[in-house]
């Protein structure tokens, strides 16, 4: 008894260890060691293109499926991925822990792919023509054609399916894999093995305490203190027997053209200058052999630092560049915005009681001086501008948290749609914030609280309303297509019922917190008839100042959304989030600071409508 409690607080000390060491990768997953001769086996995701931007299911191009048959990945479907359209099953690649192999067929027990019908042909013809690539994942780390040693400035992920030449297409049936590897002594193994151990012993024993209290009343001095050989027992694995992480995953893809049925020729996409392999043409009836080679190396990358290369994006400088023009414009806007409120204000405010007191001056008021008595009057259509400025604040104040959080390194590209999960869930979660600011903004509005329930309803159904219904004629666009990027029924019905279950209770309970708060005091009384808003010169015309507003919080962004837009289009990975944040709050200072100069500037027209 003694023995074992001695074991189980060694293995915590150890595991507590190992933990602080491990701690510092935030994402992603946990490390998986193999040791050599281990099988593993890679899978697939679905196909991508940046032509088209729909995704289509892996096997719905004639590939061969594995000999146990196709399957999906479970741990990795979420709101995320099924929004994006990925479809991650397992595939017929298999490898064996640093087992150099040379020309393994993939089809099995054929060896081949059967005479391909005119419907395969068109398809094969036809996703070569729109650069489809084939995304395959080996321990949760996509393949890439680029060398990940040699630090490339961006890595996208994948392979092309084929490629046009002379006006004919050819696949790419034959692959070259080189697997990096990085050694280890099995610690995260064994610490995943002492965890189900030090679980099993902290619930049969009640807790450490307990075990030391029962250790010190039958008299051990030394809790803790274990022979050689007991410690053997969670010591890692030593040098003779060690272990290996996969830490980089390329490929090169070529085209061989070869005979069914016949042995397979020593054949590769390189060293060939003595013959050069014919490329297997996409033609009806054709049989393709798919196979690939396997190397492995070892690497000096570690398995926290893997993800680096695909992580890295184009243009870093551009990125500060971008920063520090947005806090330019900001400077410029803040000194604009200080004039106006420390010196055009106050001397328009000395001015204008300086006329107040001239008891024999007439002289007429003008500017926005005139609409103080209408500066407060209640817009046209007030209740569409509460539930627009409600989902705006849920809109806003959702992606600011997401954003906080990718910044933080919660949402990494490793845990596949997390980023688009999280986003939907704060979006869910701030319906509390859409209905506090609409009811909260319709109270100061008509003076009363008076049929909140109305606007709080209207803002629960606006924005999530429209997206459903645009979210439901593309996804019945998108499913004729075939594509994987139709969200399955299920799905989309999960989808509605989280609206109906959380996020309209959510804005009611939002809607009915800003109820009980008290309405804010205006400064100045409303005068009872509206005054005439006299013709707008074409500068302070409201769509003049519309549309001049948007441009400088779109010119302090559009570097970092152009950024993003490529990595999502093209298929790279977007990771700079700390950049976006920084970026994005700068934007929406600017944002406000424009909105106080070109409110001046109306006000100046006595146009009240602000």
């Amino acid at each position: 008894m003694i023995m074992r409690q001695r074991v189980t607080l060694v293995a915590a000390l150890a595991l507590a260890s190992v933990a602080s060491a491990a701690g510092y990768y935030l994402p992603g997953t946990y490390p998986q060691e193999f040791v050599v001769a281990q099988q593993l086996q890679a899978d697939v995701n679905s196909l991508t293109s940046a032509e088209t931007e729909l995704p289509f299911d892996y096997y719905s191009l004639p590939f061969c499926k594995p000999a146990e048959g196709a399957r999906k990945s479970l741990n990795s479907i979420n709101p995320g991925t099924i929004l994006m359209g990925s479809r991650i099953q397992n595939s017929p690649y298999n490898f064996t822990m640093l087992i150099d192999e040379r020309g393994k067929l993939v089809c099995q027990p054929d060896g081949f792919y059967p005479s391909l019908s005119a419907e395969e042909v068109d398809n094969l013809n036809e996703k070569i023509d729109q650069q489809y690539r084939i995304r395959l994942i080996l321990d949760n780390l996509p393949v890439t054609t680029y060398d990940l040693e040699e630090n490339p400035e961006s890595v996208r992920p994948g392979y092309e399916v084929g490629y046009q030449k002379d006006g004919k297409r050819y696949i790419n049936n034959h692959l070259m894999f080189k697997i990096l590897v990085h050694q280890t002594n099995g610690q995260y193994t064994k610490a995943k093995e002492n965890m189900a151990e030090i679980e099993a012993a902290a619930i049969v024993e009640g807790g450490a305490r307990r075990m030391l209290k029962q250790a010190k009343q039958q008299g051990v001095d030394d809790p803790a203190g274990l022979t050689s050989d007991e410690f053997s027992e969670l010591d890692v694995l030593d040098d003779s027997n060690s272990m290996y992480m996969v830490v980089g995953f390329e490929v090169m893809a070529c085209s061989i053209k070869r005979k069914a049925g016949a042995r397979v020729e020593p054949l590769s996409c390189v060293g060939n200058e003595d013959r050069v392999p014919e490329p297997q043409e996409v033609t009806a009836e054709s049989k393709i052999v798919y196979t690939y080679d396997v190397y492995w190396e070892e690497s000096d990358i570690s398995w926290a630092s893997r993800w680096d290369a695909y992580l890295n994006m184009p243009g870093g400088r551009v990125h500060w560049f971008s920063i520090l023009n947005s806090l330019m414009v900001v400077l410029v806007m803040s000194s604009i915005v200080a004039m106006i409120m420390m010196r055009t204000i106050r001397r328009d405010l000395q001015r204008y009681e300086g006329l107040l007191g001239d008891a024999g001056n007439d002289m007429e008021e003008s500017g926005w001086k005139m609409v103080s008595g209408d500066v407060f009057r209640p817009p046209k259509n007030a209740i569409l501008l509460c539930v627009q400025i409600g989902s705006g604040v849920q809109i806003i104040t959702s992606a600011f948290a997401t954003l906080f959080f990718a910044a933080l390194g919660f949402l990494s590209p490793a845990s596949r749609g997390a980023l688009l999960t999280a986003l939907l869930v704060m979006y869910l979660l701030l319906a509390v914030a859409a209905g506090f600011a609409s009811v909260w903004l319709w109270g100061i509005i008509h003076r009363s609280y008076e049929g909140w329930y109305a606007v709080a309803w209207r803002v629960a159904c606006y924005f999530p309303g429209i997206s459903l219904l645009v979210l439901s004629v593309l996804n019945v666009l998108i499913h004729q297509t075939g594509s994987s990027g139709a969200i399955p029924l299920g799905a989309f019905f999960s989808l509605v019922s989280l609206w109906f279950l959380i996020s309209i209770p959510l804005c009611f309970s939002g809607g009915m917190i800003a109820a009980k708060q008290p309405i804010v005091t205006y400064p100045t009384r409303t005068n009872q008839i509206p005054r005439h808003i006299p013709p707008p010169h074409w500068a302070s015309h409201p769509y003049v100042l519309f549309a001049a507003a948007g441009l400088l919080p779109f010119g302090t962004i559009f570097v970092e959304l152009y950024f993003a837009m490529t990595s999502i289009w093209q298929g790279y990975f977007y990771y700079i989030f700390g950049f976006c944040f920084v970026v994005g709050a700068l934007t929406v200072i600017i944002t406000i600071e424009v909105a106080i100069v070109t409110t001046y500037v109306q006000l100046c027209a006595e146009d009240y409508q602000w």
